[in-house]
């Protein structure tokens, strides 16, 4: 009897199989699969699956591409609105820190910037709110496997909480040192200041700044000077660094008042992998009130 049982069992082991082969039965749609691709620098994995109606699903987890910025992608094979909720791994097990929504299909970036530690572990919960239908999908992740010191004093200065500012006065001057990082395409203004010199020639007044920048990564710096006015900042000239080092940012100034204040709009506009920079501006007492 046992064994007639047995070969029953081995028969309709092989019978379903069969039916799901030609698709009388779904597979497990809750189950993906993941595809890693693994180099000296970085992670990559692709996953594919469903997403079954009200039923979380989760992403593999992944960590930053470059500092500051998880690279994530979703490809939907099927209209319907889901929900994604990036989370971020804690000692108390897993937070949710943003979340974003899908209602076409096709292929969408998921932009992210966070301050978290770099060594931070992520994933998305997937929810499909809309389609009672599964919707197939592609999730991509890129993990960077290690960061160079200089990106590591990047990113800690990247939380504009921890830009550090530093302000000497001596007997004729005002001199700060601002200290932070510039992300790709993130804009930053510069701590305020006046004149170091200006004369006044021919009714009109000339002068120019004291204020330089260091760079500690090379990548393309975008430097506005900007002066205030009763209606708000506005241009006055734009500079361009491009090399690692020490850079000033020698204006001349004509046709403002002595009193004008002064500060730089900069733009990391070429380097993906934020620039640690520190600017200087020195201002003497008589023009800065």
């Amino acid at each position: 009897m046992g064994k007639k049982i047995l070969k029953l069992m081995l028969v309709l082991a092989v019978t379903i199989g069969s039916f799901a082969s030609i698709g009388f039965i779904s597979p497990n749609t809750a189950q993906a699969k993941d595809r890693t691709y693994k180099t000296k620098t970085d992670v990559s994995v692709f996953r594919e699956g469903n997403l079954n109606y009200k039923k979380a699903t989760y992403s593999n987890t992944f960590g930053y591409s470059w500092a500051g910025h998880p690279y994530t992608t979703i490809d939907t094979y099927r209209a319907g609105k889901v929900k994604a909720t990036l989370q971020y791994q804690t000692k108390k097990g897993w937070k949710n820190y943003k979340t974003f929504y899908i209602t076409k299909k096709g292929h969408k970036r998921f932009d992210v910037s966070s301050y978290l530690d770099l060594n931070t572990k992520f994933r998305y919960k997937f929810e499909n709110l809309g389609s009672k239908k599964p919707i197939p999908y592609k999730f991509y992740s890129n993990t960077k496997l290690k960061f160079s010191n200089a990106e590591k004093t990047a990113f800690k200065n990247s939380n504009p909480a921890t830009t550090s500012e530093q302000t000497q006065k001596t007997k004729y001057n005002i001199n700060v040192v601002r200290k932070g990082s510039l992300f790709y395409k993130k804009v930053i203004y510069t701590n305020t200041f006046g004149y170091y010199y200006a004369y006044k020639l021919n009714g009109t007044i000339t002068g120019f700044n004291s204020s330089s920048i260091y760079t500690d990564r090379a990548g393309k710096v975008k430097a506005t000077l900007q002066y205030n006015t009763k209606k708000g900042w506005k241009d006055y000239k734009t500079v361009y660094v491009t090399k690692k080092g020490f850079n000033s940012l020698n204006v001349d100034i004509r046709k403002l008042g002595y009193n004008t204040k002064f500060r730089y709009k900069i733009q990391n506009i070429g380097s993906k992998t934020a620039i640690p920079y520190t600017f200087y501006s020195s201002t003497p007492y008589g023009y800065a009130k």
